[in-house]
């Protein structure tokens, strides 16, 4: 390991002790404010003080995604969708629709496409920071309002609970760092300032997305938005994601084995790449390998418990109902399991808020029929 790697390495393990440490300390505050309003005697009042606890953390991250919301339209940029949970709220034909839709390890997002122009030189700083300004506003509000006006004890409480939680999403997303390898709003903030392409790489997925969300299909999005300096370091996920994006064109172009090129090579080129994408990857493989050569021990080495397990968790997905569908068409023969998921996939459409992606798996769907039904 090299003096850099082996520094940043240091740095993170450092970033993420302190953290840590944070973390205990509030949770240490959140008990002893527990133990005042309660006095340890009424396990009633101990069951509202958690509840207003859960309360104050979500309404916390809602509120940090409302403020991506406020200062993305502040930027220039234009409304693409706004989840918390599996909620989301979709703009479609100028109106703002209810859809429903998840994305494992995330328990809220706000999507935004930002303005035409320079790529490389756009209001990026004001809505990534949006998320943590609003969280400290909300807790700065909130203590004041406590401090200043006299107010019911469990009231009280909840302001302190609603204050702490923005503090803990202030560090949780201010302090640049990587959990399991996924970068919060501090890092890619950081990482956007010092690197011209992860500048560009940030508003090309930005723009894909909500041109997905208007309906533009990844094969008429021209695949040269998708080329990667050969220096870039792919572990990182601003730069994974355009690999993976060149390997959605192809797909979406039926160019398979293209597709299947751009996966394998993000592996191998990637050996740091995070268990997310390497899931991802992994499902889009093992259905190029099904449709493909079909061998059954390339098959069994893909679909392996830890993959299953993932399939299940996104099962959400129209690209897992297509990969499902088709393992039950050939691998598996059953027409019933097959006809059960194309039931299901009617009730996800209906719902599933990227349209262009809707169209695009429908018409791999009945490719998998025509060839191997």
């Amino acid at each position: 390991m090299n003096k850099k790697l082996q520094k940043n390495k240091i740095k993170n393990v450092l970033k993420k002790m302190v953290f840590i440490i944070l973390a205990i300390g509030i949770g240490g505050i959140i008990g002893i404010i527990i133990g005042k309003v309660t006095s340890g005697n009424s396990i009633f009042i101990n069951l509202i003080c958690i509840m207003l606890i859960i309360i104050a953390f979500i309404l916390q991250l809602i509120l940090h995604e409302l403020g991506h919301l406020i200062c993305g339209i502040w930027s220039g940029y234009e409304f693409v969708s706004f989840r918390v949970g599996t909620l989301t709220f979709v703009k479609e034909n100028g109106k703002i629709v209810i859809k429903k839709y998840k994305i494992v390890g995330t328990a809220g997002q706000c999507l935004m496409m930002p303005p035409k122009g320079n790529e490389y030189d756009y209001p990026y700083a004001f809505y990534n920071l949006g998320g943590i300004l609003m969280n400290v506003l909300i807790s700065f509000l909130s203590i004041i309002l406590y401090i200043v006006f006299p107010m019911p004890k469990l009231l009280g409480t909840f302001l302190i609970f609603i204050t702490i939680s923005g503090i803990y999403d202030l560090l949780a997303n201010g302090i640049p760092m990587k959990v399991s390898g996924v970068v919060n709003d501090g890092y890619n903030l950081l990482s956007l300032k010092r690197d011209k392409f992860a500048r560009y790489s940030f508003y090309t997925q930005l723009r894909v997305n909500g041109l997905l969300y208007q309906g533009v299909r990844m094969k008429d999005i021209p695949g040269k938005w998708y080329e990667i300096p050969s220096q870039v370091d792919l572990s990182n996920s601003l730069f994974s994601s355009m690999k993976c994006l060149e390997a959605a064109y192809y797909h979406d172009r039926k160019e398979f084995d293209k597709a299947k090129e751009c996966y394998e090579n993000l592996l191998n080129d990637a050996p740091n790449l995070i268990n997310l994408f390497k899931n991802e990857i992994n499902c889009e493989l093992l259905f190029y390998e099904i449709i493909g050569e079909c061998r059954q021990d390339v098959i069994d080495e893909l679909y392996t418990k830890e993959l299953k397990k993932y399939i299940k968790a996104t099962n959400c997905y129209i690209t897992r109902k297509r990969l499902m569908y088709t393992y039950a068409v050939i691998i598996e023969k059953d027409i019933e399991e097959a006809n059960k998921i194309l039931n299901e996939i009617e009730k996800i459409k209906k719902t599933y808020p990227a349209k262009a992606e809707i169209e695009s798996e429908l018409e791999i769907i009945e490719f998998v029929k025509q060839n191997k039904y």
